[in-house]
C-alpha cells in the first residue's frame, strides 16, 4: 500500500484529477441519493401512521364536500368515523399577487368523530413538551418542532395566527424525515381564520375504518354509496407515492451514474498510462519471480485505492453540501430536501471501490501479460497490424485514451441533450401558455355567499377596460364513473363567451383543425380535443355521448404536443346550459374570465374590479404564466445542475488526458521550440487538440441522444397521445459549441504548462 501511495504522489496532478473526477461523480450520487432517502423516509413515516385512513375527494372541484357528505359517509358499513381538516397559511397572502408555496408554515384544525384525533400530525410523532389543547378550546395551540424553532416558541408563550393570539400548550417532537411547519388549533377557529374559499367546503375529509375492515372494499363501497366522491385507500396512496419516488430517483439517479461512468473512464485512462510508465518496473518484478496474479492484484489495488479515496471525498463533500442546502432551504422555503443516511454513505464508498476494481481490470490484465524481456528493453507497446480486424484493434488500443475521453464527454452531453430536449418542450409549452392567457383576468368569489351570477356579469361589463367576458362552470369527467384526479382524465367544460373564446379553460394557444366553434346557448354541440377524436373515432358531424347525453361534434381542436402538462387533447367544450343538463343540475358560474380591451392595463383593471366588487378575487393571466414559468425554471435548473456534474467530470477527463498527452510529448514539444516554435504556437496546438476532443465528444453525445429522443417520443405518443421531448437546432448546435469550448477551457492548464517548457530540459527528458 505504501508503494502504491508513493507512486501516485509522484504524479500529483494526474492522481488529483482522477480522484476529483470520481469524487464529483460520487458527490452527485450522494446528493441525489439524499433526495431519494428523504422521500423514502417520508413515505415510511406515512406508512407507520397511528391509524389507517381512506381519503375522500370531490369528483368535481366546484362541488366541495359538505356536512351532508359527512353524514352519508358515517352511514357506510365499516366506517368508524370521519375527520375533516381545514388548513391555511399562517400569513395572509398579499392582495393582487399570485403565490406558489413549497411547504409553507400553516395552521390546521381538524373535526373528528373519534376523540383524540383532533390534533394528529401528518406523521406519527409524540409530544416533546406540554400537552394537547383542551377539548373545545379556542385559545390554545400545539405546534410542531419546526414551528417552535422557527418562531422561538416555548410552552406557555403567546403565538399570533392571523392577528389572533393563541397560547402554546404543547410542542411535538422533531421529525427527521420531513419538516412539519404547522400550528394545530381547533376546527372552529381554523374555519374562522382561513381565507374564504367557495371550493373548500368542510375541508380535507378522511374516513377512519372499523378494526378488521378491508380498506380496499371499504373504499369501493364509499364510492358506490356516496354520490360525487372518490375514495383513495392507504395502499393506493402509498403505491402512488412510491411510483413518484421511483420515477424521480431513476431520472436524477441516472445523472449521478453517468457522472460515475465518466469517472470510471478516467480511472481506466489513468491506469493504462500508469501501466505504460511502469512497464520496466513490471518487467523487473516478473523477471525476479512475480506471478501474473501478483501484477494483476497490484494494478487493481491501485485503481481500487483511487476509487475509494474519490468516493470518500465525494461522500464527505455531499454530506457537507446537503447539510448547508437543508439549512438554506428550510430558511427560505421551509423544507429539508436531503437525508444522507449511513447506508447511503457507506454504500457509495463501497460502490466506488468496486468501480475502481472494474476500471482497473483491463489495464491490470494488460500489465500481467507483459513479456518481462520486452518490458525491460523498454518495449511492450502494441504490435503493429497491417490490415483487417487486427489493424482496427491496433488503432483502437493506440488511441484508447482519446476514445475514453471522447466517450466520457459524449455520455455527459448525451444526458444534457436529453434533458435539454425536455427543457425545450417545457419552454414551448410555457410560450403557448403565456400566449393563451395574455390580456385576461380571472375572477372567482372568495366565499359561496358572494353574489356571482349573471347580474354580476352585467355590472362587470360596464367597467372601463372590459372588452368582453367568458363564463365558465368548471369541469367534470365525461364518464361519471371515472376519476378526475389522474393524468389521463377526460373532462368536459361548460363555457359561454364571444365566438372562439374559452377563457382560462384553454391552457394553451390552439386553433381548430376542422369544423367551427360553439354557438352560444346550444344544448347539443361540442368541440373536442384531438385525442378524444382519435380515441373514439370521431369527426365533425358525429355524435359524442357525454353523461348519457348525445352531442354533435361541431369542431375538433388541432393536436397540441403538451398533453402531459395540459391535458388539452382530452378536453371537450359545451355551453353552460349543456353541462348543467348533462350533470342534471341548475346552471352555475364557477369563474369569469375578463378580456382586457386594447390600450388598457390588466393589473389596473383587476384592481378596479376588486375595488368595485368586494369579495371577488382576481388573477392576471400574465402573472399566473410568469409564476408557473418560474417554477418550471427552478425544476429545470435543478436537473440541469445535477446533470451538468456529468459534463464537468467530462471536462476533468479532458484535463487529465491533455496533462498525460503533454507529459508524453515533452521531447516533441522541446524539439519544436528548439527549431523556432513560439510559446503561442504550442499553446494554440494543445488547445486545438483539447477543443477537438470536446467537439467530437459533443457530436457523439448528440448523435446518441437523437435516437433516444425519437424512442421516448414514440413511446409517449403511443401511451399518452403526446410527445415530451423537443430536440431543436439551437440545442444541437449549442451543445456541440459548448463541448468544444469546454474542451478548450479544460486544456488551458496543460497548454500553459506545455508552452512554458524549457526546450533544453525537454530534449533531455526520457
Amino acid at each position: 500500500m505504501i508503494e502504491i501511495i508513493r507512486y501516485l504522489t509522484r504524479h500529483k496532478i494526474r492522481t488529483a484529477l482522477t480522484i476529483l473526477a470520481v469524487s464529483v461523480g460520487i458527490f452527485a450520487v450522494t446528493t441525489v441519493g439524499g433526495i431519494a432517502e428523504r422521500m423514502e423516509a417520508i413515505i415510511g413515516d406515512a406508512e407507520t401512521g397511528a391509524l389507517s385512513r381512506i381519503y375522500v375527494w370531490p369528483k368535481q372541484f366546484d362541488r366541495p364536500l359538505t356536512e351532508n357528505t359527512l353524514r352519508q359517509l358515517r352511514k357506510v358499513q365499516g366506517v368508524a368515523g370521519v375527520t375533516a381538516t381545514i388548513s391555511d397559511n399562517l400569513e395572509k397572502p398579499e392582495e393582487g399577487q399570485v403565490q406558489i408555496y413549497f411547504n409553507p408554515a400553516t395552521f390546521s384544525g381538524t373535526y373528528s368523530d373519534i376523540p383524540g384525533l383532533e390534533y394528529e400530525p401528518a406523521v406519527k410523532v409524540g409530544l416533546w413538551a406540554g400537552r394537547i389543547p383542551a377539548p373545545g378550546s379556542r385559545t390554545e395551540t400545539v405546534v410542531s418542532w419546526d414551528i417552535a424553532q422557527e418562531y422561538g416558541l416555548e410552552v406557555g408563550d403567546e403565538f399570533v395566527i392571523r392577528d389572533r393570539p393563541f397560547r402554546v400548550v404543547g410542542i411535538f417532537e422533531h421529525v427527521a424525515s420531513v419538516a412539519l411547519r404547522t400550528a394545530y388549533i381547533s376546527y372552529e377557529m381554523a374555519e374562522r381564520l382561513a381565507t374564504p374559499n367557495p371550493f373548500l367546503g368542510v375541508g380535507m375529509v378522511s374516513v377512519v375504518p372499523l378494526p378488521g375492515t378491508d380498506l380496499e372494499e371499504l373504499a369501493a363501497r364509499i364510492e358506490r354509496e356516496v354520490m360525487g366522491v372518490e375514495a383513495q385507500s392507504p395502499k393506493e396512496s402509498v403505491e402512488q407515492a412510491r411510483q413518484q419516488v421511483l420515477i424521480f430517483s431513476l431520472i436524477l439517479g441516472a445523472s449521478g451514474v453517468m457522472a460515475l461512468l465518466i469517472g470510471t473512464f478516467t480511472i481506466v485512462n489513468t491506469m493504462v498510462v500508469t501501466v505504460h510508465e511502469q512497464r520496466r518496473e513490471i518487467g523487473l518484478k516478473k523477471a525476479l519471480g512475480a506471478a501474473d496474479s501478483h501484477i494483476l492484484a497490484e494494478v487493481v489495488t491501485q485503481a481500487a485505492f483511487i476509487g475509494g479515496i474519490g468516493g470518500l471525498v465525494g461522500v464527505l463533500a455531499g454530506i457537507g453540501v446537503t447539510y448547508l442546502a437543508n439549512r438554506m432551504l428550510f430558511e427560505y422555503v421551509g423544507m429539508n430536501l436531503f437525508l444522507v443516511t449511513p447506508r447511503l454513505a457507506v454504500g457509495a464508498i463501497v460502490f466506488t471501490v468496486l468501480m475502481g476494481v472494474c476500471a482497473g481490470l483491463y489495464p491490470a490484465w494488460q500489465a500481467a501479460r507483459l513479456d518481462p524481456v520486452v518490458a525491460l528493453r523498454g518495449g511492450g507497446g502494441v504490435v503493429y497490424a497491417a490490415r483487417g480486424l487486427s489493424r482496427l484493434i491496433y488503432l483502437v488500443r493506440r488511441n484508447a485514451r482519446s476514445i475514453l475521453t471522447v466517450g466520457g464527454i459524449a455520455i455527459g452531453i448525451f444526458a444534457l441533450v436529453a434533458l435539454g430536449s425536455l427543457a425545450e418542450y417545457i419552454n414551448s409549452f410555457m410560450e403557448s401558455f403565456t400566449a393563451s392567457n395574455r390580456g385576461k383576468v380571472l375572477l372567482q368569489p372568495e366565499d359561496r355567499d358572494v353574489p356571482f351570477g349573471r347580474s354580476t356579469v352585467g355590472l362587470i361589463r360596464r367597467i372601463p377596460g372590459v372588452y368582453d367576458v367568458v363564463l365558465s362552470s368548471g369541469s367534470a369527467t365525461i364518464k361519471e364513473e371515472e376519476s378526475r384526479f389522474t393524468l389521463r382524465s377526460e373532462l368536459f367544460y361548460g363555457v359561454e363567451g364571444p365566438l372562439g373564446e374559452y377563457g382560462f379553460d384553454t391552457p394553451v394557444n390552439a386553433n381548430l383543425a376542422e369544423g367551427r366553434h360553439l354557438q352560444p346557448g346550444s344544448l347539443n354541440e361540442v368541440v373536442i380535443g384531438a385525442e378524444l377524436a382519435r380515441k373514439y373515432h370521431l369527426k365533425v358531424g358525429d355524435i359524442f355521448t357525454i353523461r348519457d347525453r348525445d352531442f354533435t361534434v361541431v369542431g375538433i381542436w388541432e393536436r397540441v404536443p403538451y398533453e402531459i402538462l395540459s391535458g388539452f387533447n382530452l378536453r371537450a367544450y359545451v355551453s353552460l346550459e349543456a353541462i348543467a343538463a348533462a350533470l342534471k343540475q341548475p346552471p352555475s358560474i364557477a369563474s369569469i374570465t375578463v378580456l382586457v380591451a386594447p390600450g388598457y392595463d390588466a393589473q389596473s383593471l383587476a384592481s378596479a374590479i376588486e375595488e368595485e366588487f368586494p369579495g371577488i378575487r382576481t388573477e392576471i393571466g400574465e402573472a399566473v404564466a410568469a409564476e408557473v414559468r418560474r417554477d418550471f425554471v427552478i425544476l429545470i435548473a435543478v436537473m440541469v445542475g445535477v446533470l451538468s456534474i456529468a459534463v464537468f467530470v467530462g471536462g476533468i477527463s479532458v484535463v487529465n488526458t491533455m496533462v498525460i498527452a503533454v507529459s508524453e510529448r515533452i521531447r516533441e514539444i522541446g524539439l519544436k521550440k528548439a527549431v523556432g516554435a513560439a510559446d503561442g504556437d504550442i499553446l494554440a496546438e494543445v488547445l486545438a487538440d483539447a477543443g477537438k476532443l470536446g467537439g467530437i465528444g459533443g457530436i457523439v453525445g448528440v448523435l446518441l441522444a437523437w435516437p433516444l429522443v425519437l424512442l421516448v417520443n414514440f413511446i409517449t405518443l403511443r401511451s399518452t397521445g403526446s410527445t415530451i421531448l423537443e430536440m431543436t437546432p439551437r440545442l444541437v448546435v449549442g451543445s456541440v459549441i459548448f463541448c468544444t469550448f469546454l474542451g478548450m477551457v479544460a486544456g488551458l492548464l496543460p497548454a500553459w504548462r506545455a508552452a512554458r517548457l524549457d526546450p533544453v530540459e525537454a530534449l533531455r527528458t526520457e
